[in-house]
């Protein structure tokens, strides 16, 4: 079989057929051709954790330690809190005898899954390798109470009291177990000894070594599996299409949107992953999601801890996105589905944003559609320099290139606002006119309340369109109209007192005067720089401002 690869093969094509060739040698049991195929493959691509995973659990099989070890450290460094990783090099060091090192790792493994019983039972075994009989008991225990019903700590702990001659402890042990399990062959082993040792004359403060048994599950896939999943996950990297949808307690509305979407992205043939981003919801939307992810893997759902608001959802929803092109829609079924490939036909005719308008808006008028006429008008007049002007920046329903999305990032109510960032970046927005229906079930999110948060959010992007790298101008032009006003109405009050019209005294309207307009030009500059640094430490350590609880159907996903 000739496995060789031509030379016109782009660096691409020489990776993706050294996994194929490495995956072949796999099945026919080839450990080291296997091994030496993924190595190919991993000079060609070396930021793909799984590659030096699996090159690690092949050397270990192949009795190589030191590229053993030299691969694990490099799988970990690309995922350090991937618990697989670190548990399948903790027990490796535990093979080479390396018992204070596989602690480390064992112990980072612990802050993932505290509660985790098997791994404070083989924390337990350890600690008793090396002689450290009281953390040894204390691990054996913790995972006893984290699971009542796994008996294996119960039948170390009782070994560990023989060895230690504590043959009163290990008795209350055996009867527990015994109780548990009468016909169990390790259980029945352990009472036969605590017998024969309380027979015995020749009694000493510590008895031989008893092996203690680690746990019986398996946190290390084998190599064939891990790489099936990478193929999985390469083909989910050339995904074309991402809908994201925030969800806030939407339990009705769900799965009729999700039903929408499959049929509306079935006329699309083409790859697709829809990601739902639960925002903290208190009503049944994580169940209901929770139950759609498991039976379709193209689903992926992203659960936050609280409430964090949409834009941090669609930050979260765009981080993930795999696809090409990100479509984003509400859940509370107002915007319609079957327009997406209105919003991909436009896309081709060269833009890179395509945002949805509202034309013929169901809501209300008092509450929702007057306040976002005036709202698109502010604006739009505030923007006037990013040559973006939109009738509806508050739609949701929006078709985005990949290159905008995971170059944009999100804070406080700035989502409405993408397409004035995208202008920023250079890129081509448009708008069309989109469905939009009635809410039928729930309550709507959206109130007269956020009017002030808008408000806001405006005057930072004003500041950020236009003044961002000349910021003594944007201060400069407020300080101007607050100097002019102020010095008018300090002359009007002065006349005022003057002609004794006011019976207050001159000197403290003039104080108060200078005292107001002192504080609201302080509190103004305070706010711009503490928008300023908030944006500096969010942006250059890549932090996120929410915290993700857990996430369903994401092969990459860490969870630290």
């Amino acid at each position: 079989m000739d496995m060789s690869t031509p030379n016109s093969y782009s660096p691409l094509d020489v990776f993706e057929q050294n996994i194929n060739d490495g995956r072949t040698y796999l099945n026919a049991r080839d450990l080291a051709k296997a091994a030496d195929c993924f190595e190919k493959a991993y000079n060609i691509k070396s930021n793909e954790p799984e590659l030096p995973f699996v090159l690690a659990t092949l050397h270990q099989k192949l009795g190589n330690p030191e590229k053993c070890e030299r691969f694990f450290r490099k799988a970990i460094a690309l995922k350090p809190f991937n618990f697989e990783y670190l548990y399948a090099f903790a027990m490796f060091l535990v093979g080479l005898t390396r018992f204070d090192d596989a602690i480390e790792f064992l112990r980072r493994c612990a802050k993932l899954q505290p509660d985790n019983a098997q791994l404070l039972n083989d924390l337990g075994v350890i600690y008793s390798e090396k002689q450290d009989f009281p953390a040894a008991i204390d691990f054996l225990s913790q995972s006893s109470e984290k699971n009542p019903k796994y008996l294996v700590p119960l039948i170390n702990l009782g070994h560990l009291y023989l060895r230690l001659n504590d043959l009163s402890k290990a008795q209350d042990l055996v009867d527990r177990l015994v109780a548990q399990g009468p016909r169990d062959k390790e259980i029945l082993d352990l009472s036969k000894k605590l017998s024969d040792i309380k027979k015995s004359a020749d009694k000493v403060t510590l008895l031989p070594k008893t092996e203690l048994r680690f746990s019986d599950q398996s946190f290390q896939i084998e190599p064939l599996r891990m790489i099936e999943q990478f193929g999985q996950r390469m083909s989910l990297d050339k995904i074309g299409l991402s809908i994201v949808v925030p969800v806030f307690n939407e339990e009705e509305n769900v799965p009729v949107l999700y039903a929408e979407l499959v049929e509306a992205l079935k006329t699309l043939k083409q790859a697709y992953e829809i990601i739902f981003i639960d925002d903290g919801s208190t009503d049944e939307s994580r169940s209901v999601l929770a139950g759609i992810a498991g039976r379709d893997q193209k689903v992926k759902v992203i659960f936050f801890r609280r409430n964090y608001g949409q834009t941090a959802a669609l930050g979260a929803g765009f981080k993930y996105a795999r696809g090409e092109v990100v479509v984003t829609l509400d859940a509370d079924l107002q915007n319609d589905p079957a327009d997406i490939p209105k919003l991909l036909a436009k896309m081709a005719e060269g833009y890179d944003l395509v945002n949805g308008w509202r034309k013929n808006r169901q809501d209300k008028m008092m509450s929702r559609k007057i306040p976002s006429m005036i709202a698109n008008r502010i604006i739009n007049k505030l923007i006037e320099g990013t040559n973006v002007q939109l009738n509806d920046f508050g739609c949701t329903l929006k078709a985005y290139k990949k290159g905008i999305v995971k170059n944009i990032h999100l804070y406080g109510e700035m989502h409405r606002f993408i397409p004035v960032f995208a202008a920023w970046i250079g890129v081509k927005v448009t708008e069309i006119p989109v469905n939009h229906r009635a809410r039928l079930h729930g309550t709507a999110k959206y109130n007269l309340s956020r009017v002030s948060r808008v408000i806001f959010d405006l005057i930072v992007v004003r500041f950020f369109s236009d003044y961002m790298t000349r910021p003594i101008q944007f201060f400069g032009k407020i300080a101007k109209k607050i100097t002019g006003w102020g010095l008018l109405t300090i002359a009007v009050l002065a006349a005022l007192g003057v002609f004794k019209v006011l019976p207050i005294s001159l000197n403290t309207v003039l104080l108060l005067t200078a005292f107001v307009l002192f504080s609201g030009l302080q509190m103004l500059t305070m706010g711009l720089i503490g928008e300023l640094m908030i944006r500096f430490y969010f942006e250059v350590q890549h932090k996120d401002y929410y915290v993700v609880e857990s996430i369903l159907n994401d092969l990459d996903a860490e969870r630290p």
